[in-house]
């Protein structure tokens, strides 16, 4: 008859190299009916000299989308509005990997080095790329329109990242943000690809959290040179015009590549806040971690009932949201009640039934913990002799 073994082993989340930086950012110029013509006749007028058979720009409806520099991280939308607009006002936006613009050869899987003299390589590398077009080779003649914040966080335990991605898919929308779900033709690879992504949209901003490596291989980015990436989790911080509008007033700054600077040497503190200000500092646990939680609290019975409900239906439904709506359905009251949780420092969302870990912290404590050193995460392996 065989024995079980029960050793304790810790699993460690860390930091990438590149630590919290700039991913991606979006340019934008406005174009008199006349620059839009001139832009497009030049565009279409290469391609057909060049007699490729692949798509130099093409058309869908008023938007000329321009492919001929995606190996140097840049996508372009030509928005062509001279049928529609009295004064033909047109506009140009360029979609930003600065990383892969100062070297095209690099991994989609790291982020800008946040130092200063990065700038100044994207600033050089957008001149020379764009010296010889069509298109504005100051950076600086542009206006910022987006930039993304983010960081990429790496686990050396397969079973403790999965678990994270999936408990972190549950959690709760923040006030005044939309949950947003990725949208493909394929209804099978949609739902599979939401298992791995996880978006928060308001006006201003949104917020990301999703699995960088599963991203990389679906989408075949992973580069012939580097290994297959794995178990890497990324959070990221999407600003749109109106709040880089509003950062603009507030510091002086106008030109692109003053702003990047800023939100490069900021992006850590600007991360860590995001998500803290929109999610409750709390642990996920096992059932059992959660029970004597509730158990052991000073909160009335018929709270300590409405928790453990709660818990429970969040062991089969995919979202804190869905799980309070059943019970509101049901005629149970859900005021405050991931405030109770949040006092206890733990999350309604279980950890799966005999999972390895008793507790798995959540997106708050990894931004906090991540830069002052590795964050350990206690399980157990089990061995049959």
């Amino acid at each position: 008859m065989s024995s079980k073994e029960i050793k304790k082993r810790t699993a460690v989340y860390e930091l990438e190299p590149d630590g919290f930086s700039i991913h991606t950012f979006e340019l934008g110029m406005r174009l008199s009916g006349y620059q839009m013509k001139q832009m497009a006749d030049s565009l279409y007028g290469k391609q057909k000299q060049n007699g490729s058979k692949r798509a130099w720009i093409y058309q869908q409806g008023n938007i000329h989308h321009c492919t001929c520099y995606r190996k140097s991280g840049i996508r372009i939308a030509l928005q062509d509005n001279r049928k529609s607009s009295e004064f033909g006002t047109s506009y140009v936006y360029m979609t930003v990997n600065p990383r892969l613009l100062i070297d095209p050869d690099s991994s989609y899987r790291g982020i800008l080095p946040p130092t200063k003299n990065s700038i100044k390589e994207v600033k050089r590398a957008f001149s020379k790329l764009f010296k010889k077009s069509p298109f504005e080779s100051d950076i600086n003649a542009y206006q910022l329109r987006r930039v993304d914040l983010c960081t990429n966080l790496h686990c050396n335990h397969k079973k403790i990242f999965r678990e994270t991605v999936r408990a972190l898919r549950k959690l709760p929308t923040p006030s005044k943000y939309q949950r947003k779900e990725l949208r493909l033709n394929n209804k099978e690879k949609e739902r599979t690809a939401n298992k791995h992504y996880l978006r928060f949209h308001c006006e201003s901003q949104d917020l990301v959290v999703y699995d960088k490596s599963y991203q990389l291989v679906e989408n075949g980015l992973v580069m012939a040179h580097e290994e297959l990436p794995d178990s890497v989790l990324r959070f990221e911080v999407q600003y749109q015009r109106e709040y880089l509008h509003r950062a603009e007033k507030s510091t002086g700054y106008d030109r692109p590549t003053d702003l990047l600077w800023y939100y490069m040497k900021n992006s850590e503190t600007l991360l860590c806040d995001n998500f803290a200000q929109n999610f409750p500092d709390v642990t996920f646990c096992c059932m059992d971690e959660i029970e004597g939680c509730i158990a052991s609290s000073k909160f009335k019975k018929d709270t300590k009932e409405k928790m453990l409900k709660l818990a429970q239906l969040l062991q089969r439904k995919q979202s804190v949201d869905r799980a309070l709506k059943e019970l509101k359905k049901a005629g149970i009251s859900t005021d405050g009640l991931l405030d109770h949780f949040t006092k206890l420092k733990i999350s309604p969302i279980p950890l799966w039934k005999n999972f390895c870990a008793k507790r798995i912290p959540g997106p708050v404590e990894l931004l906090r913990d991540i830069s002052l050193g590795e964050i350990f995460v206690e399980y157990e392996k089990v061995k049959f002799k």
